[in-house]
């Protein structure tokens, strides 16, 4: 398949396009196999370039703004929630399209820009951080929307994290 960007050609591989139609649990089995694939300095140059298609249309899922009625992929991961107002202790239960679920104790208002944090070990003290902000609450559960960060250093984050979260999904 070829595509045209500003003058150049892009040819894309016949099984990248099929990656393009995967739902979010799909493309996380996909980075999982991928995974395991890795020999010890790296990914062959064919796996290196599937994984970074892989995480596109994962961070593409993840960052659209709305559910379109997907259930969300079970995540489990603690977290720290933190607004202008409060920091708090919360838990990932879920990741997919229009962003990431968290159970959050305590007061949030609809609209209130967030920031996520999660440690990847004890010696990592600033951990990953990214940026949010609150789109829907029920009770506890809060649903925090990815996609209005602009930068290239929030989308890198944003893949390391949302990465970070698929490693930690329930049942896997």
């Amino acid at each position: 398949m070829k595509l045209e960007s500003g003058g150049t050609q892009i040819v894309m591989h016949p099984e990248h396009a099929e990656i393009e139609n995967m739902t979010l649990p799909q493309l996380a089995e996909r980075l999982e196999d991928l995974d395991g694939r890795r020999t010890p300095v790296g990914w062959v140059p064919e796996d290196a370039v599937e994984r970074a298609t892989v995480e596109r249309c994962i961070l593409a899922l993840v960052a659209a703004d709305e559910t379109h009625g997907a259930k969300p992929m079970a995540c489990n991961m603690e977290v720290k929630l933190r607004s202008k107002e409060q920091l708090v202790n919360a838990r990932v239960t879920g990741i997919g399209e229009g962003g990431i679920r968290i159970e959050a104790p305590s007061k949030w208002v609809v609209g209130t820009h967030v920031e996520m944090q999660v440690k990847a070990g004890e010696s990592d003290e600033l951990g990953l951080r990214v940026r949010g902000i609150i789109r829907e609450i029920h009770g506890n559960q809060l649903r925090i929307s990815v996609a209005e960060q602009p930068s290239e250093g929030h989308e890198r984050r944003l893949r390391r994290f949302v990465v970070e979260l698929i490693r930690h999904r329930s049942g896997s």
